[in-house]
């Protein structure tokens, strides 16, 4: 299974009207995978400033992601491919050579 991130334009769009959208594709993802399409909605995040959002997915492919959201009816820019870089969790964070100094530092 990929990430996918979903980027939306809303202009208008109130942070209330943002979190009935993220309900309704969150919905109509699990109704999704109930029906044998593995397709997860992970969270996202609300730009009000800009009037924008980025929402994550889990899917096999995008299409089944863009077919999650069109069922939902909240509307996508884009969909792109994404990498999770995160910590696993129980293992540190890498850190760098004790003998460098780090950037901004004497």
């Amino acid at each position: 299974m990929a990430s996918f991130l979903v980027f939306r334009d809303l202009p208008g769009v109130t942070r209330d009207q943002y979190t009935a959208l993220q309900q309704a594709a969150a919905d109509t993802a699990r109704r999704t995978s109930a029906a044998g399409r593995q397709v997860s909605y992970r969270g996202g995040f609300f730009l009000p400033a800009t009037a924008q959002a980025i929402c994550i997915f889990d899917a096999d492919t995008a299409a089944d992601v863009t077919a999650v959201n069109q069922r939902a009816g909240v509307p996508v820019t884009d969909i792109v491919e994404a990498v999770d870089l995160h910590t696993p969790p129980g293992r540190p964070p890498d850190r760098e050579d004790a003998s460098r100094p780090r950037r901004g530092t004497p």
